[in-house]
């Protein structure tokens, strides 16, 4: 199941809040008290954000309301995370920090960095049936945020949305300002690679350095009380890489490798046997959730020749991906 930190919901309902709806019964939606969105390292189902979006979206009678949330990113949208991207030296220290603790703030999508010449594209591939509005909330949150980050000085070179465009084509377009394509095969930003090395303008070399010493703190004590999900979420980060080996895991957990191979067979798994359950999971999320070309798919999931693919997908289901994307 996809979750959600509780630091965007409340970032979202004090959003809803401004806009004049009623905080109580915002609350109701997502069944929290206002005690409860103050508890750190707390994750919802995003059942529970989405319908906050739906009541929203009905209430105000906006199509937009992820694009216009998306435009008033602070950092503690993202909990801890969103600090230490604040504090970052470049956007690349950023993005390589957000890999490593991704797990903190929740798992609705993964971001996906490809290069080509001179630029990056940065995609990102839900990890359900979202609506548009968290889509566009992603995805402007972060061309915000770089702006902020950048002092100005970030433009992309364009913005693409797997969904039709739901308001005026204009507003994205002046909001962007670039080209902002919508069905495509994919949700991203394209960036040019010069920009990944601007010298952010809030870089704070200390305050970085104790965030994300925290952050790995963090992870460390979840690994005693949920091992198998951190070590899921590091396996799903690497998997655009190449499939990570055991030792790969065990160093980045801080772990030997014995003791990783012993928190796994206390739930009757092996570190092979849950790269192979989650590259299954994956690909059936990516098939349904997403638009995204086959053969991009299989690279996402480490997967060196898309037949390699194709043979997995046979054994896990006893039908081609093709198939069982026509299916469902």
């Amino acid at each position: 199941m996809a979750k959600v930190s509780v630091d965007t919901v409340k970032s979202l309902i004090n959003f809803l809040t401004k806009q004049g709806m009623d905080r109580v019964t915002l609350l109701a939606q997502v069944h929290l008290s206002e005690s409860q969105l103050n508890l750190a390292n707390k994750l919802i189902n995003t059942s529970e954000y989405e319908r906050l979006y739906h009541y929203a979206e009905k209430s105000l009678h906006k199509r937009a309301i992820g694009f216009e949330f998306g435009q008033a990113i602070e950092p503690d949208r993202w909990g801890i995370l969103g600090y230490i991207a604040y504090t970052s030296p470049t956007l690349k220290a950023a993005l390589l920090n957000q890999r490593k603790f991704q797990g903190l703030v929740g798992n609705l999508g993964t971001p996906l960095q490809e290069f080509k010449q001179d630029v990056m594209v940065l995609k990102w591939l839900p990890a359900y049936r979202c609506s548009h509005h968290t889509v566009e909330e992603i995805i402007t949150g972060w061309a915000t945020m770089a702006q902020q980050l950048c002092n100005q000085s970030f433009r992309p070179r364009c913005i693409y949305f797997s969904h039709s465009c739901q308001t005026e084509l204009s507003a994205y377009q002046r909001y962007f300002n670039c080209d902002v394509v919508f069905d495509s095969d994919f949700d991203g930003i394209e960036v040019e690679l010069s920009v990944l090395d601007i010298p952010l303008t809030k870089y704070n070399p200390e305050v970085n350095d104790l965030l994300c010493a925290h952050a790995a703190k963090t992870v460390n004590s979840l690994i005693e009380s949920s091992p198998v999900e951190i070590i899921t979420e590091f396996i799903r980060n690497q998997l655009p890489l190449g499939v990570p080996e055991i030792e790969d895991a065990a160093q980045s957990l801080q772990m030997s490798v014995r003791t990783l191979q012993r928190k796994l067979s206390d739930h009757q798994l092996t570190f092979s046997s849950l790269v192979d359950t989650i590259r299954k999971e994956l690909a059936i999320s990516y098939l349904t959730n997403t638009n995204t070309k086959i053969i991009y798919i299989s690279q996402m999931l480490g997967f060196s020749e898309q037949s390699s693919f194709q043979r997995a997908f046979k054994r896990w289901l006893g039908q081609t991906p093709k198939q069982y994307r026509e299916q469902h």
